[in-house]
């Protein structure tokens, strides 16, 4: 692929680089903000071959790349070269209007902005910690052997320090210094802070609050942000220029540490457990109809990027109870989408169709990446989303029957496997992951024969 090539069609098509407020990149996408969307040339993204369709979702307009699309963004950024300060702020101004009306937008957005960026790391973790039981289970390794623990450091790092590099992008997202959002999130690991032990009375300035563990968590971390972002801005506007370089840092550092132990921290963590509460209501409520929900419909919910919305909420609840079953349930849409693709492939009459299929089932089965077949087969046949779906609940269905949930947080397909066989219930899952390629393929298969038999009887 010619990444500049591609960058600079890319640009053209959503209106050329002052139209660019800011872009980022997940797996397989270019999110780009923009000022006036009505700019954006859809007819030519879709026409490109190099582009596999479009997406306006969270207030982002999206370009879908595929796996190369890190390499874009690469070539893409130097082109942007958005160094007229002055005219974005004009922007942004002419488009406060647009934002009144768009408030879900911009917080799913943020979100997005917010967590993009460590999934891949996060899956990597969850592999990490896969391998690393697997050889566990086949006794090369023994919990208490310095090997394991090094490496079960490697795997549980991204996990243990997460407030961390989430205070990092949320603080970064919410127009503040990133940096002292950074320092904020490792105070609250700091030795002397977190060796509190959870539960226990601890008082500060003769206020006595009840100490958390921070680890891991995600709510505390995101209202901390928001919240020191705007003393951060008010501080400035009011403060002389030549005090700011310190003087805003210490005040920031000072009230936002203690008001997270004594305020986000524990509001933080009754929304999270309200949450939780909900969430446990709804799967012991009936499990079997709970996977099968989301085994079935997850990858629609992907497909129109509101699993930012769930993720976080997913990723909690795996780090606080250390099993999740909407993971598990929710990637056998992907599966299913695998064997609609190969069913495409063997019985296509279309050349290109087939080529399409191939490519994007060989990249769903290597690394659970989905975005080619969504978009390159499905879109093009909408019986194909009835097979997905069937193949999705049967899956679904499997995990419910069985109550099989996840340890570890990775993609799906072969490279992120490692996770999923270390968990307890790694043969009812694998048997799902079956059910749902092989009802995918055979409802795709049913399908493609009976549209050739019903146009060959007109």
């Amino acid at each position: 692929m010619d990444y500049i090539g591609v960058a600079s069609r890319a640009l053209k098509d959503v209106g050329g680089k002052d139209n660019v407020k800011s872009v980022i990149h997940c797996a397989t996408r270019l999110r780009f903000v923009l000022f006036d969307k009505s700019r954006v040339d859809r007819d030519a993204i879709q026409a490109d071959k190099d582009f596999l369709g479009f997406v306006d979702a969270q207030g982002q307009s999206q370009i879908i790349v595929g796996s190369s699309v890190p390499a874009v963004y690469d070539a893409l950024t130097p082109l942007l070269n958005k160094s007229d300060q002055a005219s974005t702020e004009k922007a942004d101004h002419s488009v406060k209007s647009e934002k009144k009306t768009g408030i879900i937008d911009r917080i799913l957005a943020t979100i997005s902005a917010i967590f993009t960026p460590y999934i891949p790391v996060l899956a990597s973790a969850g592999i990490i910690q896969g391998l690393l039981g697997i050889t566990v289970t086949l006794g090369w390794l023994t919990e208490k052997s310095d090997t394991y623990k090094i490496f079960y450091g490697i795997g549980n790092a991204m996990i243990y320090f997460f407030p961390v590099l989430l205070a990092f992008t949320a603080a970064k997202q919410f127009k503040s210094n990133p940096y002292i959002g950074a320092v904020i999130g490792a105070a609250l690991l700091e030795p002397n802070i977190a060796g509190f032990a959870t539960g226990s009375k601890a008082s500060l300035l003769g206020i006595h609050f009840t100490a958390m563990n921070f680890s891991s968590t995600v709510i505390p971390i995101l209202l901390s942000m928001w919240v020191y972002a705007q003393l951060e801005r008010f501080l400035r506007k009011h403060m002389a220029q030549n005090l700011q370089l310190i003087i805003v840092p210490v005040i920031c550092l000072v009230f936002i540490v203690p008001l997270t132990l004594l305020v986000f921290g524990p509001v933080g963590s009754a929304i999270a457990n309200g949450i939780a509460d909900v969430y446990k209501m709804m799967l012991h409520g009936n499990m079997v109809l709970f996977q099968v929900v989301f085994g079935g419909f997850f990858i629609f919910v992907i497909m129109f990027g509101m699993h930012w919305v769930l993720l976080p909420i997913q990723l909690s609840i795996l780090a606080s109870q250390g099993r999740e079953y909407s993971l598990a349930a929710g990637g056998m849409g992907n599966y299913a989408l695998l064997g609609v693709c190969l069913a495409v492939l063997i019985f296509s009459k279309s050349k290109e169709e087939r080529g399409v299929a191939g490519s994007a089932a060989f990249v769903n089965a290597l690394s659970g990446i989905t975005e080619p077949g969504i978009y390159g087969i499905l879109i093009r046949n909408k019986k194909y989303f009835a097979a997905v779906a069937l193949g999705g609940m049967a899956g679904g269905l499997v995990h419910g029957l069985t109550g099989t949930y996840v340890t570890a947080f990775a993609f799906s397909g072969i490279l992120g496997s490692p996770a999923f066989i270390s968990s307890p219930k790694a043969v009812p899952y694998f048997i799902g992951v079956a059910v749902a390629i092989v009802v995918g393929f055979l409802a795709t298969m049913i399908m493609m024969k009976t549209t050739k038999r019903t146009k060959r009887t007109i």
